[in-house]
């Protein structure tokens, strides 16, 4: 989290406020700065001076979605962020415009723009990243990543991807988070979506029929657009750029629910590390 939509999301709203801004100054908090010092590199993953550097001066042209990592593009260069658990932009006139309390509490980069205000990378857990660079087509996690489901290319190389023989015995919520199958998936759309087409998370690609396959793509793709449309999920941390909340948790069915749309009672287990919500009787492993 934030996943696709919520990622989409942040770039609509900032499109609309940055674009040929040009970025002036960049302060760092404490945090990040010691953080440097003792080589842990928080949020900015580059040495501060080269980041520093390499960015002021820059104008903003375009703002640009890959997966769920959100990159403006410079008159010369990139700024790639991933915005981890907890990752936010606000555009600011003054720092006390942010009136969400954890996010103006946590504040870690503030890009000064040459209209006089101000653009801030705030990151509650501080897994968020950040980064420059002058070749977006050398970005490493960009180059095996998925299409982006939109994508006329997208579903056969997601079903191509299932039949491979290093993927067709894992479980399909690990490949579902695996961005090299599919792009911009995260737990809480991969539960939705596993839930809507009665799959228990534990079946094993290989188990589902061709067809059943297909008919889980379209449901990825359309679960994705809707949330789109809604303004992504705010379940706990997640604010569009204006500090607005998205309305698409208001049609989770699965996650985070104690009892499914039936009535059944829900159950977690844990996939790759993620809590993976799902109802036993509906999600019957065949």
């Amino acid at each position: 989290m934030p996943e696709l939509p919520e990622v989409e999301n942040i770039k609509f709203g900032l499109e609309e406020v940055v674009i040929n801004k040009k970025i002036v100054n960049i302060t760092y908090s404490n945090i990040v700065e010691d953080s440097h010092k003792v080589g842990k590199m928080a949020i900015v993953k580059q040495e501060l001076s080269f980041f520093s550097d390499n960015v002021k001066g820059k104008e903003i042209e375009k703002l640009s979605r890959r997966g769920k990592y959100l990159y403006f593009t410079l008159n010369e260069g990139y700024i790639i962020t991933h915005f981890g658990m907890t990752g936010a932009f606000f555009l600011v006139k003054d720092i006390a415009e942010i009136t969400n309390k954890n996010y103006y509490k946590h504040q870690h980069v503030i890009f000064d723009l040459s209209t006089g205000e101000k653009l801030v990378y705030s990151d509650i857990r501080r897994f968020g990243e950040l980064r420059y660079i002058d070749d977006i087509t050398k970005f490493k996690p960009f180059i095996n990543l998925a299409p982006e489901p939109f994508d006329k290319n997208a579903k056969s190389y997601f079903l191509n991807k299932l039949e491979e023989n290093k993927y067709k015995d894992q479980s399909i919520k690990a490949l579902l988070l695996e961005g090299n199958v599919f792009c911009g998936c995260g737990n809480i759309y991969d539960c939705e979506v596993l839930y809507r087409q009665k799959i228990h998370p534990l079946t094993k690609a290989s188990e589902l029929s061709k067809k059943k396959k297909e008919s889980l793509f379209k449901e990825l793709v359309d679960i994705l657009d809707l949330a789109i449309k809604e303004g992504g999920s705010t379940i706990s941390d997640y604010v569009h750029t204006d500090g607005g909340e998205g309305n698409m948790q208001n049609f989770h069915q699965i996650y985070g629910k104690k009892s499914c749309p039936l009535g059944h009672d829900v159950e977690n287990i844990t996939i790759k590390g993620r809590s993976s919500h799902f109802c036993p009787i509906c999600q019957k492993r065949k």
